[in-house]
This record gives C-alpha cells, sequence and structure tokens, in this order.
C-alpha cells in the first residue's frame, strides 16, 4: 500500500504551460479524499511554488508538505514552517560563482526569500516573473548577497558543455557540494548530503511514514536519488533513457498527458 507521492514539477507533474492538467489535479484531489499525502519535490523554493499548491490543494494547509531546493528545506506548508533546511556554504559558493564568471554563464543564487540572476538570460527572468516569485537581476558580486545560500544553477543550454563543467569543477569542491542536471539546461548545485531523495526519507522519517510506502516521480537526474529512495519509482514516458533505466515503473502518458495521475490510479487506488 502507498500512502505518500512525491511529484517533480516541470515536465513530470505540470504542462508546457506550467500548470497542473485537469486529469492530474483531479487524481491528486481524489488520492488526498482518501487521506494519502501528495508532496511536491522541487528545485525551486517554496515562495515560487504557490500557484501550484494551490492546485493541488496544499497551498498553506497544516500537514500538507513540500520539498523545496532539492531536498535542501523541507517544510509544513502552514506559513511555511521549515522542517529542515542546509544549505551551500559561502566558500563552495564562490568557487561555484567564480567558475560561472569565469565562463559567462548565467547563474541562479537562491536564498530562502530571493533568486539572485547573475549574467542574466532574457529566458530565465521571464520565467522568474511568470513565477511571481522575488528576484533581483544582478551586475555585481556574490559578496553583495548577505543571507544564507539555498543552491545555485549554473544555465547553459548545452547538456555535453554542462557535464564536462560538472567534470571540470567537482575536484575543487573537495565533495563538499552535490551536482546534478535538470531541465536540459542547469547545472544544479547544492550542499553534499542534500538531495530529493535525502528529503524524502527526511519527511517519511518525521511523518512516521515507511519509505516503502512511498512513490516519486520525476523526469531527469535531479530526480533519480528519490525514483531509487521511494518504495516505487516511475517516471513519464519522455524522460532520459538513464532514468528509465533506474525507474520501477515507465508511464504510458507524457507530463502534459496525465502521468501522475496514471500513477495515482495504477498504484493509489484509481481516481474514482
Amino acid at each position: 500500500m502507498y500512502n505518500i507521492l512525491f511529484s517533480d514539477l516541470d515536465e513530470t507533474l505540470l504542462d508546457q504551460n506550467g500548470q497542473v492538467p485537469e486529469i492530474n489535479q483531479h487524481a491528486i484531489e481524489a488520492m488526498q479524499k482518501k487521506d494519502k499525502l501528495f508532496v511536491i519535490a522541487t528545485g525551486r523554493s517554496y515562495n515560487m511554488i504557490y500557484d501550484i499548491q494551490k492546485q493541488v490543494h496544499t497551498y498553506n494547509c497544516e500537514k500538507q508538505y513540500s520539498l523545496c531546493f532539492n531536498g535542501g528545506l523541507v517544510i509544513e506548508n502552514k506559513d511555511n514552517h521549515v522542517l529542515y533546511f542546509k544549505g551551500l556554504d559561502k566558500k563552495d559558493a564562490r568557487i561555484l560563482f567564480d567558475e560561472g564568471q569565469k565562463r559567462g554563464l548565467c547563474m541562479l543564487v537562491f536564498t530562502m526569500e530571493c533568486c539572485y540572476i547573475f549574467n542574466a538570460d532574457a529566458y530565465e527572468v521571464e520565467r522568474k516573473k511568470n513565477q511571481k516569485a522575488p528576484y533581483k537581476v544582478m551586475d555585481g558580486e556574490l559578496d553583495e548577497i548577505q543571507e544564507d545560500i539555498a543552491k545555485m544553477l549554473l544555465m547553459k543550454r548545452d547538456m555535453d558543455y554542462l557535464r564536462d563543467l560538472k567534470a571540470s569543477v567537482e575536484p575543487k569542491l573537495a565533495g563538499h557540494v552535490a551536482l546534478s542536471f535538470s531541465s536540459n539546461r542547469y547545472m544544479e548545485c547544492n550542499a553534499a548530503g542534500v538531495s530529493k531523495g535525502a528529503g524524502l526519507a527526511f519527511l517519511c522519517d518525521y511523518l512516521q511514514i515507511p519509505v516503502s510506502e512511498a512513490i516519486a516521480i520525476g523526469d531527469n537526474y535531479n530526480d533519480i536519488s528519490m525514483i531509487q529512495k521511494a518504495g516505487l519509482g516511475a517516471c513519464v514516458a519522455s524522460s532520459h533513457a538513464d532514468i528509465k533505466q533506474v525507474a520501477d515503473y515507465v508511464c504510458e502518458k507524457d507530463y502534459a498527458e496525465g502521468a501522475v495521475a496514471e500513477v495515482i490510479e495504477k498504484f493509489m487506488g484509481g481516481v474514482k
């Protein structure tokens, strides 16, 4: 029996317009009526997912939860109550920042309250506007950010380039940073030990739900840890071949067609 479902957002739960398809909304509502939990598991900050939480009936609710920053932040949604947080050390952030500056990459530096964009890419700025979350385009240095850094993204629309970047920068980080990929354009940079899988395990332990009763669904490399950690790991039809190899179940449907609803119907008692 599965009692909790962790879902990635982009290219998994959301359609091309960043909305939850109605088929997924209805399925999620049906599972919630059976006292099963639906948990957003995302690389975004909590203040970038309010509209999505509203569509899945978890916004500002007690006993409803979200994994943010790839598991670096776990919250109860009511008043964004922090259950767990682990951010990047400033020294490690500096190494990543200097490497990004040297290469002229767009970099997104996330704190709990704001996304700071360096070497701004027009698409990334527009995306932050659409997410209705605080952001600031920066011309200066990393030292201007005084808050704790939750995570960083280094952006390039070339996955081979990002893999080479990862191989180049990892030795400089001495195992202090976890690097992964998402959305075919980001190298995600979190503190070592942070992953969606670790976040899933933390929340299951906190709620006293066996991990064996958890399902996780995603599509990309930063989802692998939770797909492997969950009792059942699923991926959408359009997932990378590498993700399909580690998943227990590969959906017949793609993200916009209701892959999440497919998993709910097949493994969580249907949507009736």
